[in-house]
């Protein structure tokens, strides 16, 4: 079985479980952070459900909000200005940006409400929809605030990266999950599933930004040392190489490493701990160490080849950009 269609059966099982189980910047610039609005797939469904229940959360701690209004459950309405509303009294009312991003994952909790009440893959295609919407809303808040706010240098260096990460998108989603004949009627779900998740580091990255400026405390959140997607772009609006780190339908830890020009190779690794990982082809041609720096990318380095390969032993290369 393809790698890829072993990922996306893996993410569509897991969604399965979880919904069965219960810009003070211009327009211009204002529309190179997100591509939300062209983005959006909303299926029709001929049924309609209302859910009278409460949507207010509070994990305990002194910082928390509460949402306190409620959700109807209906597939075919567009939540797009509700979602809007709710990230806009979740900036008034946090007392950080710190605050502010994790009360954002408070509206995520108001909105599993449609994933919980999905029973069709249609119905699971829009309700993934509608956590994505929530980071992608949350993203556009926070470059308005800091496109406002940053110097004219700042703000022309991280649009240029923004623009490239938007550009990188497509590219990225193909590599990640292969192309929709792969992977069918479930394959919207598996798109939003991957940019809720991208997005939401977007989200953390842009807000680090804009805490620098304002002289505020800000930690972003831990990255995995073992699994995760990097490219290396060139400065540019293209992948020339990446790294995926990921675990297999069975279970096993793979990597698919595709350096421009010299070719892809797929395989497995052992974790060593620290984001270090030994790498081996599946045909055993080829060895080497993968060094995983979270937020600051990641290394593969060649340690040992057999036969005609178009690597050389000591090749040393960077993939800076995390996605």
């Amino acid at each position: 079985m393809n790698k890829k269609k072993k990922i996306t059966i893996l993410v569509c099982t897991l969604f399965m479980v979880f919904s069965l189980g219960a810009c003070g910047k211009t327009k211009e610039d204002a529309a190179v952070v997100t591509q939300q609005e062209s983005s959006l797939q909303i299926e029709s469904m001929d049924e309609e459900t209302t859910s009278e229940e409460s949507t207010t959360f509070n994990n305990g701690e002194e910082d928390d909000i509460e949402l306190k209004d409620t959700i109807e459950i209906d597939f075919t309405y567009d939540y797009t200005e509700d979602i809007k509303a709710d990230v806009a009294y979740v900036v008034s009312n946090s007392s950080s940006l710190q605050e502010e991003l994790k009360n954002i994952d408070t509206i995520t909790q108001k909105y599993t409400l449609l994933a919980e009440s999905a029973l069709t893959q249609g119905e699971m295609n829009v309700a993934s929809q509608w956590l994505y919407v929530i980071w992608d809303t949350e993203l556009n808040n926070l470059w308005s605030r800091f496109s406002s706010l940053a110097n004219q240098n700042t703000k022309e260096m991280v649009l240029e990266e923004q623009r490239n990460w938007i550009a990188m998108k497509e590219e990225v989603t193909l590599m990640s999950l292969g192309s929709q004949e792969e992977n069918g009627s479930m394959y919207p779900m598996l798109v939003n599933s991957l940019w809720e998740e991208k997005t939401k580091n977007r989200a953390y990255f842009i807000a680090n930004e804009l805490a620098q400026i304002e002289g505020e405390s800000f930690a972003m959140p831990e990255a995995s040392t073992k699994y995760g997607l990097f490219v290396d772009n060139q400065g540019t609006d293209a992948v020339y190489s990446s790294l995926i780190t990921q675990q297999s339908w069975e279970g096993e830890d793979e990597a698919i490493i595709s350096v421009y020009r010299l070719g892809e190779i797929e395989g497995s690794f052992i974790d060593n701990g620290n984001g270090n990982l030994d790498f081996t082809s599946d045909d055993g041609s080829i060895k080497g160490t993968i060094q995983i720096n979270g937020w600051n990318g990641a290394t593969f380095e060649v340690t040992e080849t057999i036969g005609a390969v178009p690597f050389s032993v000591g090749e040393k290369f960077e993939f800076p950009f995390a996605f």
